[in-house]
């Protein structure tokens, strides 16, 4: 029996009428106003003392990261926090072995997961720089990058393209950079006075310009402009003096033994292939180097661990030619002097390996 209600018809979809508009000379004010605000934005930044510069991004250690799959026997892979990633001038390292070293170290990160994990890479036979940043090698649950380790392990096929896309801009705009993204400028922003009993935490700032070889100098502003440097130190400065809790004596203790085995596990995996580890202490001064040499005395850290896993163990402070280099912000050394840094470390690494009666190819003849 049919329905004694009918379905109500809604009838043809309403018609949207575009109203007619100089649409031609709209799009193209529209594109000038932001070719203008672009130019604007990229003129700040260059007015800033930026220049285009790569992002070290997890993609591009990612790619850095499957070199060493890729690469012949007897490559050198350094790997470590900011120093080792500031202070060592590739092409000077290369000038001087033969060899341009895989860049692996990463800025505020414990460079033994990494280790971990060339340790367990059949394809790395090489040489090993491991630097060695007391407050970071020594204190685990302070900057671990594990987003990098990721991207190299299981980086998705959209992920890979993006890498790609961003690197030509990133060496065509001198804005697109981690520094001058909108919001963390609106963050590093002081909305308000300073007032005493009340700590204002700061992010780190630009530090060092990166290429593709992730050859990362440090940044000429640090040098130039005695006002960014000291900006530098006093962000150092709440980091240094504001640690986390210490643990307790037997908790610490227990971990550094298990650091201790660890490490003596991965080196030795790694000699066993054939390769080699070196562990280098870089250079910093100042508050910095007070702080470090307090909390983490040489002797009971650095000495242990070279010691434990037998290893060559370069620190700066036993060479003079390590120590003749400007550090602007008490951390990192200034560009114009890592290559002669960097030509002087490779001539101790030699002595000290020959000393062993352990050559290797990778430091050149």
């Amino acid at each position: 029996m049919p329905s004694s209600t009918s379905s109500s018809d809604p009838g043809p979809p309403p018609e949207r009428v575009v109203p007619a508009a100089p649409w031609g000379r709209i799009a193209s004010v529209t594109a000038l106003l932001f070719l203008v605000a672009l130019g604007g934005w990229e003129a700040y930044w260059r007015g800033q003392g930026f220049y285009p510069s790569y992002r070290n991004s997890e993609g591009l250690w990612a790619m850095t990261r499957r070199q060493v799959d890729r690469a012949e026997p007897g490559a050198t892979v350094i790997i470590g926090s900011s120093r080792a990633l500031f202070d060592t001038d590739l092409e000077a390292w290369e000038g001087e072995t033969g060899t341009l070293p895989i860049q692996l170290a990463l800025e505020g990160t414990n460079p033994r997961p990494v280790l971990a994990g060339l340790a367990r890479d059949p394809d790395f036979t090489g040489l090993l720089v491991v630097g060695v940043t007391p407050p970071l090698f020594f204190m685990p649950e302070v900057g671990y990058r594990e987003a990098a380790i990721e991207r190299y392990e299981s980086e998705t096929p959209s992920q890979w393209l993006s890498q790609r896309i961003s690197m030509p801009l990133e060496q065509i705009l001198a804005f697109y950079s981690f520094d001058t993204k909108l919001f963390t400028v609106l963050k590093r922003q002081t909305w308000w006075p300073e007032r005493s009993g009340v700590r204002i935490e700061r992010d780190v700032r630009k530090l060092a310009n990166l290429r593709r070889t992730r050859q990362a100098p440090l940044w000429e502003k640090l040098e130039y402009d005695p006002a960014y440097a000291a900006l530098a130190r006093d962000i150092w400065r709440e980091f240094l003096d504001n640690p986390p809790p210490p643990l307790p004596p037997d908790e610490a203790k227990r971990m550094f033994d298990t650091m201790i085995e660890e490490l003596q596990r991965d080196v030795e995996a790694i000699r066993a292939r054939g390769g080699e580890v070196v562990f280098v202490r870089y250079p910093s001064t100042g508050h910095f180097l007070e702080v470090e040499t307090r909390a983490f005395p040489r002797e009971r850290f650095f000495d242990d661990v070279v010691d434990s896993v037998d290893a060559v163990g370069v620190h700066f402070d036993d060479h003079p030619e390590l120590q003749d280099v400007t550090i602007p912000e008490w951390s990192h050394i200034a560009s114009r002097d890592s290559p002669r840094f960097t030509r002087a470390l490779i001539q101790i690494l030699r002595r000290e390996l020959t000393a062993r009666g352990i050559h290797r190819p990778e430091l050149g003849p």
